[in-house]
């Protein structure tokens, strides 16, 4: 699987964001457009040529891969729902998985987007990797389109019929109706939400159906998927779903939609330990709009009790980190303060996890009819100007891009009250220091027990310097403001180079962990020679070693946990892995008690 670590994920709602062709804004019902741009439940002119025309202004802000709503075949007609004139301006609402929808394509005939190689969806892939950026496609494969009043849902395969919801002799779909009781698990993983056909995945129809369209878009470019919906269907589905695309594109990275999942949800911390795929983190979001948009009495005490539980998670590091989305009001809407805001932005880039910007955070951009939500959170794009926000984030993806501290370690506390949260994140000789202050009023803070080198250190965001000695600082801090200062260093080379991690022992302040086997780079089962690991949490440690001599062969090692100068071995046969001829790999094992 691709590592993500690295990346700022940007959340495009492609109506939404910038309309690059008018000729397509027109669907088969013409109803389904509104020019005027105040009907919120309507087609608003945004396309996949308009992507293609802010790529630039998105590289600056520092965007490195780019997530799009689905860009599938939607249906046609405009539906009513409960009084309500709704489309699919979404993309939520699809009848063709194997085309492109019509509102988004400079030309007819590029709906069929596996018949060709020349649509303007290849064209935004060939810029994005040009870049050295990467698309990340939105995809449903819980539920179809609306089965409701005149609508029928039916679903196509390249355009030829596969089915419709109400002639349905294949059993494509359940046919229990709406979700009535949301605490339980079989009404919400086999009966509709809010009038969408819901798929039945034990069809082997169905199923050959939705992997056969992914593999297809993986074949296309598409670098990564957003699974919408992941807690409505069973979790074999999904590990059947992502084995299959891991087998058909190893580096395919995968994250899931668990509505307001993350470390308070046992069921979503299974799906994201179990399923094959990472997590949208909304404990994360939730304690950032609460501390920060909310003033709540916790605070960054709040945000801190989040990443403490991070060693219930296979890889916290994995998960995707966001302020705002497209199901709930914008920070701005609840609190229209941007100082904070700019606050939980920049905290959210540099904190563990891949951070996702949603379109307009860094413009400011909100709408805050009915409280600002959906659809309200779904404004038009109207600036793509050099703000100082937009600066700073661009500062702070660069440091993401080039630190492994920020890509790969934890976070250590080493100040915390409710206005004001100092931690860090160490690992293999780079650091970075984070502080922040939520008051209204300045601070100095005297923190020790800093990763970062002696001497004298700038802060990323343009604010007072950092003399460090002796692990000790003084850390100055505006009223509502963040510092960050960063210590970088290389991670190791060779033939092949390997993250190494080690799941599941508690350890405690003190304790160590390492890495010793049969390779010499991992020294040769001399365990005064075995590799040191570095905290990540409670249960999980890690490392980076690159291998040479033993590069393309097979290996076996154990780990060690060594506490007051005795060795607490592995009991069992140990790990058996076999080291790539080349390039880089990620490695996460169980430590065996």
């Amino acid at each position: 699987m691709r590592d993500f670590r690295g990346d700022t994920i940007y959340f495009i709602v492609v109506d939404r964001f910038f309309d690059g062709n008018p000729s397509n804004d027109l669907g088969k019902d013409p109803r389904d457009f509104d020019p005027t741009r105040t009907d919120f439940w309507k087609f608003w002119g945004g396309d996949l040529r308009g992507v293609i025309q802010k790529l630039e202004y998105l590289q600056r802000l520092g965007a490195s891969a780019i997530w799009l709503t689905p860009v599938f075949d939607q249906i046609d007609e405009v539906i009513d729902i409960g009084g309500q004139q709704m489309t699919a301006y979404h993309g939520y609402w699809t009848k063709d998985f194997k085309r492109l929808d019509q509102h988004l394509v400079d030309r007819p005939d590029e709906v069929r987007v596996f018949a060709r190689a020349d649509t303007v969806f290849d064209e935004l892939l060939g810029e994005l990797h040009r870049r050295d950026m990467h698309l990340v496609l939105d995809i449903v494969c819980n539920h179809s389109n609306p089965h409701i009043g005149e609508a029928r849902c039916e679903l196509y395969d390249d355009g030829k019929l596969l089915c419709r919801y109400d002639e349905d002799n294949g059993a494509w779909f359940h046919h229990h109706g709406d979700v009535g009781d949301w605490n339980d698990l079989g009404q919400v993983q086999s009966h509709d939400l809010c009038a969408l056909a819901d798929f039945n995945e034990e069809s082997f129809a169905y199923r050959s159906y939705i992997k056969s369209a992914m593999k297809q878009w993986l074949d296309k470019g598409v670098d990564a998927f957003r699974v919408d919906t992941v807690k409505h269907m069973p979790i074999w589905f999904w590990q059947e779903f992502t084995g299959d695309m891991e087998v058909h594109k190893p580096e395919t990275f995968m994250f899931g939609e668990w509505f307001q999942g993350g470390c308070w949800d046992p069921a979503s911390v299974e799906f994201a330990n179990k399923s094959g795929m990472s997590i949208l983190d909304f404990a994360w979001r939730n304690a950032v709009v609460a501390a920060l948009a909310n003033r709540s009495a916790g605070g960054f005490q709040e945000l801190a009790a989040v990443v403490e539980r991070d060693h219930q998670f296979r890889d916290a590091t994995d998960l995707v980190t966001f302020v705002d989305n497209h199901d709930l009001p914008r920070f701005l809407s609840i609190s229209n303060d941007p100082a904070r805001f700019r606050l939980a932005m920049l905290l959210t880039m540099v904190a563990r996890g891949v951070p996702c910007i949603y379109y307009g955070n860094e413009q400011l951009l909100h709408c805050d009819v009915n409280g600002g939500n959906d659809p309200f959170n779904r404004p038009m794009m109207t600036s793509f100007e050099e703000t100082p926000l937009v600066r700073d984030v661009s500062a702070l993806a660069a440091l993401r891009s080039r630190s492994p501290a920020v890509q790969r370690a934890g976070m250590r506390t080493k100040w915390l009250d409710a206005d004001r949260w100092v931690f860090t994140r160490a690992y293999l000789g780079s650091c970075v220091v984070v502080a922040t202050n939520r008051s209204d009023h300045g601070c100095a803070l005297e923190v020790s027990g800093l990763e970062l080198a002696e001497g004298r250190h700038e802060d990323l965001l343009g604010g007072a310097p950092l003399d460090v000695r002796d692990g000790r600082a003084t850390i100055g801090l505006g009223p509502r403001s963040i510092a960050v200062f960063e210590q970088t260093r290389a991670l190791p080379t060779g033939r092949a180079v390997v993250e190494i991690q080690a799941h599941g022992m508690r350890t405690q302040h003190g304790e160590q962990v390492l890495v010793c086997g049969d390779a010499p780079e991992l020294g040769a089962w001399d365990v005064s020679r075995a590799v040191p690991m570095e905290w990540i949490d409670h249960q999980t440690w890690a490392t980076t070693i690159a291998f040479d001599l033993s590069a393309g062969r097979e290996i076996h090692y154990k780990f060690i946990l060594r506490r007051a100068g005795a060795h607490q071995r592995e009991t069992g046969r140990g790990h058996h892995r076999h080291v790539p001829a080349s390039g880089h790999a990620t490695w996460r094992d169980q430590w065996r008690a």
